[in-house]
């Protein structure tokens, strides 16, 4: 085991140097396959196979759709729906930057896209009618949580490809709970909102301006129904959701909203492929990091000593929640994904065949 933790403290420590994460992987396989005598026919064979797989064709395409739809202008339309919506509610603002993002993450799928764009509109908009710079700030960055949860989710894809588990079902799976933490961040704003004594001058809106503006934005909030009610209804393979979730992108680009034009377009489609080529080469190296993981017997050990060492599957589970959260306080979730995913997933699974082993006992 002690192989095991000194790979995980020099990826650590070279992420924490600021090398590029990718960088990172491959320094450290390269470094572990060196000490622990592991043929270096493994890098091409894992290299390429950590990136051929159908699944994951699907995150291309859902960039691709989220970078036309905003090409598309569509981010003003957003926040004027849910302005039309929440906006008269104390602390206002703060609520339509949180429901802004929840549409937002129906689109994207990525928090740091979520920020970007939602930010760039309500942080100078909170800031001027009276929020604190940092209050602001938070809201926007806690919204943007949101963005990996609802579908379509680019984590998710991953976390699919790492544990084989039916992407379809995991990104139906973060509707439900993406909208419980949306309300919770409302809960937590409105609270916030009348201990810091903000008390601003909020719009009222009828119903005519409300309907008027739910008309204006429909076209950006079909988005997310597409990709939705296409899996659920199994119109749609995932992928295959990425693929029309695209085309309704230059659709509502060149003909609804009439923004999207051939430069703009060409730009949507370069940041699609860089953003493409960030994602794809972390999982391309991460499958050599991977195999050297599997051949350590890194899954037995989580396994044997935390959800066989534990004899509550509760404290098990809290006990890998803990990890994951301070690691995540330092590492980036792309990260997390390659090295717990699978293992995470295996424990769980041992955590419940025990339970029930158990029970029937």
């Amino acid at each position: 085991m002690i192989d095991v933790l000194w790979i995980f403290g020099l990826l650590i420590l070279l992420v924490f140097l600021g090398l590029p994460i990718f960088v990172s992987f491959i320094i450290t396989s390269l470094a572990a396959m060196l000490v622990l005598d592991i043929p270096l026919s493994v890098i091409p064979v894992k290299t390429f196979g950590g990136i051929d797989s159908f699944s994951l064709m699907a995150i291309p395409f859902f960039i691709l759709a989220g970078n036309i739809m905003m090409e598309s202008e569509i981010t003003e339309k957003i926040v004027n729906f849910a302005e039309s919506l929440v906006g008269r509610l104390k602390g206002g603002r703060g609520h339509v930057s949180i429901v802004s993002s929840m549409i937002f993450a129906g689109i994207q799928g990525s928090g740091v896209a979520d920020a970007s764009a939602i930010g760039s509109i309500m942080i100078p908009s909170m800031i001027k009618q009276g929020y604190g710079k940092d209050y602001a700030v938070a809201i926007i960055a806690s919204a943007a949580t949101i963005g990996p949860i609802i579908p379509p989710s680019i984590a998710m894809i991953m976390y699919a490809y790492y544990t084989e588990l039916s992407l379809g079902k995991l990104l139906l799976g973060g509707f439900v709970p993406g909208v419980l933490i949306g309300i919770g961040l409302m809960i937590v704003n409105a609270i916030l909102f009348r201990r810091r004594k903000y008390d601003f001058k909020r719009p009222r809106r009828t119903l005519k301006e409300v309907l008027v503006t739910t008309y204006h934005s429909i076209g950006a909030l079909i988005m997310p129904m597409i990709i939705v009610f296409g899996i659920v209804g199994g119109i749609f393979t995932p992928t295959e959701s990425g693929i029309a979730a695209a085309v309704y992108g230059l659709f509502y680009g060149l003909l609804i909203s009439k923004k999207l034009t051939l430069k703009k377009l060409g730009k949507a489609i370069v940041d699609a492929a860089n953003t493409t080529a960030s994602v794809m080469i972390i999982l391309a190296v991460a499958g050599v990091f991977s195999n050297i993981l599997t051949r350590l017997h890194f899954q037995d050990f989580v396994i044997n000593n935390i959800v066989l060492g534990i004899a509550d599957r509760y404290l098990a589970t809290l006990a890998i929640m803990l990890i994951i959260i301070v690691l995540g306080c330092f590492i980036d979730p792309s990260v997390l994904i390659v090295m717990f995913g699978s293992t995470v997933h295996a424990a769980g699974v041992k955590a419940v065949l025990r339970h029930h082993v158990i029970e029937i006992t």
